[in-house]
């Protein structure tokens, strides 16, 4: 459109309507009554008016309905006749006016507002026809000036309804645009507990760990801040990673796991975007065990992570990651982690299997947990919790319980068929 704005046409589109309109009721005024042509002119002009179909302009729609509904019950009441010239044509070009604006006025104000503005132009509109009817020669009976009325009734019905039906749209698509963004907050707290929670709680361990040899050790203490400067890099890149998701920088490609430039190697630079699903496996155990004080023991079968779905590879990806988070915040004296991955058959299906257990002495009460001896390791958020769902929607589970040896384990099973919700989703395609 050369640069200008869709407010610009509309506007300049009014402008020619309008300009027609008058020129058209001038022309008029020489053989049908003045007021007829008024009336009906401004029935056009409220109707036709832009700021009156915008949702950001609603505070317009009453008192443009209003003014409108005054002009109109004074021709009725007021006009004597005679009823000549173009009469009929400008009272008819009058009642489509009024219908049209019928629509905005249900759909945009506030309930009581739209009641009110809808009873005052139905009535508007149903005395319509006595206008006519009572200043024709010879008039029409009662029983004429009733049917034409009850038609204008219908008519004005009609245009209620479809007003209706427009507001019932709007009220829809403002309840799923609320979804969405609900959606997209969890979505974002979510990444945040998942990813940059975890690095964060190596940063405050290795803090910790720097607080006590500060005076013991003091040479550690830099292996220490190198250590911690790692974490905080890659703290800050989850940061990073999740609000390029939430504010579209390639926002599609991001959400199955690959950007541009990423990459799983443990050397590589900390603040480059990693793949969040099981290729990142061997870069977060060799991070773990680098930020935090036990080693990490991974066993991986042979084709365990072969052809994976995205969401098996990216749920089974979180979930090391949260039974991570949870060692360290819950396991301080846990020396060595063990990460298990395998496929393995589950009700009657082909799964992937994932482990994770750790050999933390179980120093726990029954006051604690409930159970002798059953440390309190889940913590009071959610994280557990929520992927437990996840995991159930796709048809496996996951389960956290203490090892009968010691320590903490962490079980997930997930079909590498979908057969939960949503299994049709788009992100249900092969890993790698």
């Amino acid at each position: 459109m050369g640069g200008l704005s869709k407010n610009s046409v509309y506007w300049g589109g009014y402008g020619v309507v309008m300009a027609t309109a008058l020129m058209a009721g001038c022309l008029a005024m020489a053989s049908t009554a003045p007021l007829l042509v008024v009336a009906a002119l401004v029935a056009v002009a409220a109707a036709m008016f832009p700021a009156l179909w915008s949702p950001r302009t609603a505070h317009w729609v009453p008192v443009i309905v209003l003014g409108t509904c005054a002009v109109s019950q004074v021709a009725t009441f007021v006009f004597q006749g005679p009823v000549a010239g173009e009469a009929e044509t400008w009272w008819l070009v009058e009642s489509v006016g009024l219908m049209v604006l019928m629509v905005p006025a249900v759909r945009r104000p506030r309930g009581r507002t739209a009641l009110v503005l809808t009873v005052l132009l139905t009535a508007t509109i149903t005395e319509l026809p006595l206008r006519m009817v009572l200043r024709v020669d010879p008039p029409a009976n009662f029983e004429q000036a009733v049917k034409l009325c009850l038609a204008w009734l219908l008519l004005a019905a009609a245009a209620n309804g479809t007003g209706c039906y427009l507001r019932v749209l709007d009220a829809r698509g403002s309840a799923a645009l609320a979804a969405e963004r609900r959606t997209q907050r969890l979505e974002l707290a979510r990444d945040l507990h998942d990813f940059a929670a975890h690095d964060v709680t190596g940063v405050v361990v290795l803090a910790q760990a720097a607080q006590v040899l500060v005076d013991q050790d003091p040479k550690r203490v830099g292996e220490l801040l190198t250590r911690i400067e790692e974490a905080g890099r890659q703290a800050l890149s989850s940061l990073d990673r999740t609000v390029h998701v939430f504010t579209g920088d390639d926002a599609a490609t991001v959400r199955h796991g690959r950007h541009a430039g990423e990459t799983a190697d443990a050397g590589g630079d900390a603040l480059r975007p990693r793949p969040r699903d099981l290729d990142g496996l061997k870069a977060l155990t060799d991070r773990f065990a680098r930020t935090g004080g036990a080693a990490v023991r991974l066993d991986l079968a042979d084709g365990a992570l072969a052809d994976l779905p995205w969401r098996v590879s990216e749920l089974g990806y979180r979930a090391v990651v949260e039974a991570l988070t949870n060692v360290r915040r819950h396991a301080p004296g846990a020396s060595e982690v063990c990460i298990a991955v395998s496929r393995a058959p589950y009700g009657g299906m082909d799964t992937l299997s994932i482990t994770v257990i750790d050999d933390a002495p179980n120093v726990g009460s029954e006051e604690d947990s409930g159970e002798p001896g059953e440390p309190e390791r889940l913590g009071g958020g959610t994280g557990l919790a929520d992927l437990q769902r996840r995991a159930a929607d796709m048809g496996g589970e996951l389960a956290a319980h203490p090892h009968p040896s010691g320590g903490w384990r962490v079980s997930v099973l997930l079909p590498l068929v979908a057969s939960g919700p949503g299994s049709g989703n788009e992100q249900d395609r092969p890993n790698g």
